[in-house]
């Protein structure tokens, strides 16, 4: 009995094993050792007045891990909200993994309090716009991870880490992922939140979806 017992269990774990039941989703990993991987300014950003990232380039001066990153020059005035955002296109299907996440950097010279950051995706056929709820607070000096869940069913969705009307809802459309930006914001709003500019670099690397 014992002998048949531990064949079945053998067979099992064989059939389930070839379906993919035990086998974990490889992380999806993008960094800046070699070169920058598709990472951009979108064309619109450069129309927008309230978007002020000038140019990308991958950089050795500071990284998360390895030895490089994402290296976003901007022109933040300090008086008003504005933002920096760069994005990846391409075809992603994120059907079971859980979490999305990716590191900033602000220079030690950067305003204290008001800088945050915040992950955006573009996703369906329709090329739907969804961003977390919440930005990240940024602190200058360190690297701060920035990262939201996405395995939110259906019924759990007022707990969503992401913003979107119901059509956009992301649990819906994880497997056509068109998009993957990161925004570094500062939010300003005279006259109570207002700080110095920031004519300069801030740093992004190791985004890692898993």
């Amino acid at each position: 009995m014992v002998k048949k017992a531990v064949i079945f269990f053998l067979a099992w774990i064989i059939l389930f094993g070839a379906t993919g039941a035990f086998s974990a989703e490889e992380e999806i990993h993008f960094d800046f050792e070699k070169e920058n991987p598709g990472w951009v300014i979108p064309d619109w950003a450069y129309e927008q007045p309230d978007h002020v990232a000038r140019f990308v380039s991958a950089s050795s001066k500071e990284a998360s891990s390895g030895s490089n990153s994402l290296e976003i020059m901007c022109e933040y005035p300090g008086d008003e909200w504005k933002a920096a955002l760069v994005e990846r296109e391409g075809d992603l299907d994120f059907t079971g993994y859980e979490t999305i996440s990716m590191d900033v950097y602000l220079p030690k010279t950067a305003p204290k309090h008001l800088f945050l950051g915040r992950i955006i995706l573009t996703v369906s056929e329709g090329w739907l716009f969804t961003q977390m709820k919440e930005g990240v607070p940024l602190y200058p000096g360190k690297w701060t991870t920035v990262s939201a869940r996405l395995d939110f069913p259906e019924q759990d969705y007022k707990k969503s880490a992401w913003r979107g009307r119901k059509e956009k809802r992301l649990y819906k459309h994880l497997s056509k992922i068109k998009k993957v930006a990161i925004r570094i914001e500062y939010d300003a709003a005279p006259p109570y939140r207002i700080g110095k500019k920031h004519h300069g670099p801030v740093y992004v690397d190791n985004m890692v979806i898993k």
